[in-house]
């Protein structure tokens, strides 16, 4: 049982249920996407801090998801 409390707590708690599930850069790529950087619990809220490999996958990513609505 995982449990967290307030908006931030429960970001975090996401991020690491994302990275049991599906694995550390696929959760680092989440918290990339939302632009979450307060004290989060991968270091990689920005996309200066990012690794290039996820930052270009997210980006392919929402491209797709875009020209996929448009």
């Amino acid at each position: 049982m995982i449990t967290a409390a307030g908006a931030s707590a429960g970001i975090d708690m996401a991020l690491i249920l994302a990275s049991k599930i599906a694995g550390e850069k696929f959760a680092q790529a989440i918290q990339l996407g939302i632009d979450y950087d307060p004290d989060p619990p991968f270091d990689i809220g920005s996309p200066d801090k990012a690794d290039p490999a996820i930052r270009e996958a997210l980006q392919a990513r929402m491209v797709a998801k875009f020209e996929s609505i448009n």
